[in-house]
């Protein structure tokens, strides 16, 4: 399979069906198993983003009860 850009007079270039198949398969080569390691990326983070938010609300309940005991208290 030659793989040749024809220049046209103006500058341009043409580029043919041919070629832009050739790219769309190198890409499709070279991505591998990408999709699936961002899917278990997604879901890492997702986990993570979930324990940052319990963790966020644990301690403002806990403050908030801290705070509660120290004026309760006279403290």
């Amino acid at each position: 399979m030659q793989k040749t850009v024809e220049r046209m007079p103006s500058d341009g270039v043409v580029v043919t069906l041919e070629r832009i198949y050739d790219k769309l398969i190198e890409l499709e080569l070279r991505m591998g198993d990408h999709p699936k390691q961002l899917d278990d990326h997604e879901i890492r983070i997702r986990n993570l983003e979930m324990k940052v938010w319990g963790f966020a609300g644990v301690s403002g309940i806990a403050a908030v009860l801290i705070s509660l005991i120290i004026t309760n208290t006279g403290g």
